[in-house]
């Protein structure tokens, strides 16, 4: 089955590119033209449903570019959580706990932000997540969409491809309600069809994605 996968629109904290896990975010006016923009680019597809994560901007995302079709909540698919740096930014976070930013930095496979969750953990709630939504749809003709969050997003995409997960900050870029086309197959490795793509936002990929850190 094919599956489109779409990071959320902007959100006031992914405009500054903060750390915003599990908080609850509306779209932006910018986000919102995002998402709008997607659901034209994607108004010929027939999709035979639409998930999201339990988090309200990707409610808000899905509902823009798939207004026909009412998102179902699969929890697997929500955003790594960010404990006890929630809302801060890097700069931030890495004055409040030194040691600890910079070993989440240096291994997040292992090292989780505090009170937070690990890559690892984000991966294997992820991976479950798509295989729930592929044994719901198997042998369906009809994709389905999915919206979820930059960071869970980072880390399927390096998991789906057998990368480092440790690297999903520096390797798998996830911008502002950016589409990804995964296609899932029963017994056998995942084929990533389209990555990152923002082609609806900008003709210009450089106007529409961030520069990697």
């Amino acid at each position: 089955m094919l599956l489109y996968l779409a990071r959320h629109a902007q959100t006031a904290s992914s405009a500054v590119d903060s750390f915003n896990g599990r908080r609850e975010l509306p779209l932006t006016e910018r986000g919102q033209q995002q998402a709008r923009k997607l659901g034209q680019r994607l108004s010929a597809v027939r999709f035979a449903a639409v998930y999201r994560s339990p988090l309200g901007r990707t409610a808000q995302t899905a509902a823009l570019i798939a207004p026909m079709l009412s998102a179902q909540v699969v929890p697997g698919l929500t955003e790594i959580d960010y404990g006890e740096w929630e809302g801060l930014s890097p700069e931030q976070a890495r004055e409040r706990d030194r040691e600890r930013y910079d070993a989440w930095v240096a291994d997040p496979l292992a090292v989780s932000p505090p009170g937070g969750e690990t890559a690892a953990q984000v991966a294997s709630r992820a991976l479950a997540a798509l295989e729930e939504i592929r044994s719901r749809h198997e042998g369906s003709p009809l994709p389905v969409l999915a919206v979820s969050h930059k960071a869970t997003l980072r880390i399927l995409g390096a998991a789906l491809t057998g990368g480092p997960i440790g690297k999903y900050r520096l390797r798998w870029p996830q911008d502002e309600c950016a589409l990804n086309l995964v296609e899932l197959r029963a017994g056998r490795d995942p084929f990533l069809r389209l990555w990152n793509d923002t082609g609806h936002i900008d003709p210009d990929p450089a106007a529409a994605t961030r520069a990697g850190k």
